[in-house]
Order: structure tokens, then sequence, then C-alpha cells
């Protein structure tokens, strides 16, 4: 029964691919732009918080596997793993974003 359920999922991930990458791309992008910002806009990094490069560079693996150009991009666990890992740089991104807040928004 799950793997009908797996196949049947895949048959619908092939036919829109093309829209579900391309969405997790701009979402990439406008996380990545946020994350620099935040980078430049605080001293986080020299007080020793690193989850702002955590985020980055699960967020730049996401960008990677995006354009990389490979068969595998069709296939949709392909996609639940990059999808993972932006959530995982989400995570990473919330986090920075309390802790920048909790103390003093930068200053």
């Amino acid at each position: 029964m799950l793997a009908s359920f797996y196949r049947t999922n895949q048959h619908l991930f092939m036919g829109n691919h093309a829209l579900y990458w391309s969405n997790l791309s701009r979402l990439n992008n406008l996380l990545v732009i946020v994350n620099i910002s935040m980078l430049f806009l605080t001293d986080l990094v020299a007080r020793g918080y690193y989850y702002t490069f955590y985020s980055l560079a699960l967020l730049g693996t996401v960008g990677v596997g995006a354009i990389v150009p490979t068969r595998l991009i069709q296939r949709l666990w392909y996609y639940w793993i990059f999808l993972l890992a932006e959530l995982a740089g989400i995570y990473y991104l919330a986090a920075s974003i309390l802790y920048w807040v909790a103390n003093g928004s930068g200053s």
C-alpha cells in the first residue's frame, strides 16, 4: 500500500516538478538574502553565535541541489531531501532571529 502511494505521488510530482523546484529556489534565494542581511546587521558571529552560518550552509546546499542538472531532479525522494534541508535552514534562521531579538537586536 505504501509503495503504491509513493508511486502515485511520484507520478504527480514528475508532472509538476518544475513548479515545485522553482518555488523552492525562490524561497531559498529569499532566505539567503535575509540570512546575509542578519549576518551583516548584527555582530552575533563575533560573539560566537554560528547558527547563521549553519543556516547559510544548508541553504547553499539546497541552492546547489536545485541548479545541478540531473535526472534526479524529477524524483520525489531527491526533492524531499532538499526540502528537509530547507526546513532545517529555516529552523536555524528562526533561531537566529529569536536570539537576535532576545539579546537586544544586535546592540
